[in-house]
C-alpha cells in the first residue's frame, strides 16, 4: 500500500511537472512566434525609400520649402514608419545612416516651434521619431538621448497639461489628454454628439508614443517615469474597454462615429454600426505591436493584444480587402467592417469626398505589415504580383510608384 501511494504521488508529481512545462514552452512559443521582426529579408531594393528619406531631409532644412509645405512633417512620418522598421530589422545600413541624417534634436525642435505645422502632424511626426529612437537605442548616445527627452517632455506635457478637447462642444474642459481619457474610459456623458467620446488619433498618437518611450527606457536601464508606465496601462484599458468583439472580428467604439459629418453617407444594412475608417485604422497595427512588446510579461495582456492582432488581420482580409481570382488584383472598402459607402462627402455642399472603393493609398504605407501574419503577407505578394493595375487607377499610389512599389515588396 506504501508502495503503491509513493507511485500514485510520483505519477501526479511527474504530470503536473511536465504539464507546466509544456504550457511554459507553448506560451514562451507564442510569444516568440508573436514577437520576432516584421521583416527578415535583407538587401531588398530601397532606392527609392533611400531617394525619400534624402528629399525629406533637403525639405527640412530649407525654410523655404518647409514653408511651401507645411504637411511635410505629417507626410514623413506616415511614409518613413516601415522603413524604419525594416531597416533596422534586416539592420541595412544605408537606411540607417540616412534615418540618422534626418532625424535629429534640432529637426525636432524645427518641427516644434513652426506655427503652420499642425498640432496633429507634430505629434504623429513624435511617434514616428520615437519609434526610431526606439529601434536604434539610445543607451551611450548622446544626441539620441538628448531627443529622447525632448520627446518625454513634449509628450508628458501633452498628457497632463495641454488643452486636450477634441470638439468644444464636449460637456467639460479637459486639460492634458490623460483627463480626456480617464474620463471617456468611465462612459460618463460628454454631450450630445456620439462623437464627442470617440478616441481620435489625437490621444492615440500621444499614447502611442509613450509606450514607444517605455520601451526606450526599459532597453537603455533607465528609472521608469510614472507618467509613461500609466500611459501604457491607459492605452491597454482604451483597448480592453472600448473593443467590441463581433462575427469574430473586432471593433473599436462601434457606431461612435455615426453622427459625424464625415460619416453622414455612410448606408446601412439592418443592425450594422458605424465603424471607424479603414485609413485611420491602419496605424492600429504599430500600436498593438509596441503593446505587445510591453505586455510580453504579462501573458494575460499579452495575449489578448495578440488576439486583436490575428483578427484584425482576418478583418483585413475579410472586411477591408476583396481578392479578385479572375484577374488576381484586390479592391478595398472604405471602412473597416467591409462598408463601401462613401467618406468624408458632404452632397448638401457638392463635396464627392471619397467614393466607394477609393479609400484605400493606406494599404500602400505598408503599416498592416506591423500585424506580422501569413495572410497579410500573402495579400502584399499577390498586390506586388499586379502592382502596375494599382497604379494605373489611382493617380497618387502612380505619383509616388516607385517608392509604393518597395514598400510592398519589403518582407
Amino acid at each position: 500500500m506504501k508502495n503503491l501511494l509513493i507511485y500514485k504521488l510520483r505519477f501526479i508529481f511527474i504530470y503536473l511537472f511536465c504539464t507546466i512545462s509544456i504550457c511554459s514552452m507553448v506560451q514562451a512559443s507564442v510569444s516568440k512566434k508573436s514577437l520576432e521582426p516584421v521583416f527578415r529579408q535583407p538587401n531588398l531594393k530601397t532606392t527609392e525609400i533611400i531617394n525619400l528619406i534624402n528629399h525629406y531631409n533637403d525639405i527640412f532644412a530649407s525654410e523655404t520649402k518647409m514653408a511651401n509645405w507645411p504637411n511635410a512633417a505629417y507626410d514623413c512620418a506616415a511614409f518613413l514608419y516601415i522603413p524604419i522598421q525594416y531597416g533596422f530589422d534586416t539592420k541595412n545600413q544605408e537606411i540607417i545612416k540616412r534615418l540618422q541624417v534626418l532625424f535629429t534634436y534640432e529637426r525636432l525642435l524645427t518641427i516644434k516651434n513652426r506655427a503652420d505645422i499642425d498640432d496633429l502632424s507634430k505629434r504623429t511626426f513624435y511617434f514616428t521619431v520615437s519609434e526610431y529612437l526606439r529601434r536604434s537605442g539610445i543607451r551611450g548616445d548622446a544626441e539620441k538621448t538628448k531627443m529622447f527627452n525632448f520627446l518625454k517632455k513634449e509628450i508628458l506635457n501633452y498628457w497632463n497639461n495641454a488643452y486636450a478637447n477634441i470638439w468644444e462642444a464636449e460637456s467639460r474642459k479637459f486639460y492634458g489628454v490623460k483627463q480626456r481619457v480617464e474620463y471617456l474610459l468611465s462612459g460618463e456623458y460628454n454631450g450630445d454628439m456620439s462623437y464627442y467620446s470617440a478616441f481620435t488619433d489625437l490621444e492615440l498618437y500621444i499614447m502611442g508614443t509613450g509606450v514607444s518611450l517605455s520601451l526606450i527606457e526599459k532597453d537603455a536601464s533607465l528609472t521608469a517615469t510614472r507618467d509613461l508606465i500609466n500611459i501604457r496601462n491607459l492605452f491597454y484599458q482604451v483597448m480592453q474597454k472600448k473593443v467590441v468583439f463581433q462575427d469574430n472580428v473586432w471593433y473599436l467604439q462601434p457606431n461612435v462615429w455615426k453622427d459625424h459629418p464625415n460619416f453622414q453617407d455612410v448606408v446601412l444594412k439592418r443592425n450594422q454600426s458605424v465603424n471607424w475608417d479603414a485609413s485611420h485604422f491602419s496605424r492600429m497595427p504599430a500600436y498593438l505591436y509596441i503593446l505587445k512588446l510591453a505586455f510580453q510579461s504579462d501573458n494575460t495582456k499579452f495575449n489578448y493584444l495578440d488576439k486583436l492582432n490575428t483578427l484584425l488581420s482576418k478583418q483585413l482580409l475579410n472586411n477591408i480587402a476583396v481578392y479578385n481570382p479572375k484577374d488576381g488584383t484586390y479592391s478595398f472598402n472604405n471602412f473597416v467592417d467591409g462598408n463601401n459607402s462613401n467618406f468624408r462627402s458632404n452632397l448638401k455642399k457638392g463635396d464627392k469626398g471619397l467614393l466607394p472603393s477609393e479609400d484605400y493609398t493606406h494599404i500602400f504605407y505598408g503599416w498592416w505589415k506591423m500585424l506580422n501574419t501569413s495572410e497579410v503577407n500573402m495579400m502584399y505578394e499577390k498586390i506586388s504580383l499586379k502592382y502596375s493595375f494599382y497604379s494605373t487607377q489611382n493617380p497618387y499610389v502612380n505619383e509616388n510608384k516607385g517608392y509604393f512599389q518597395e514598400i510592398v515588396n519589403l518582407k
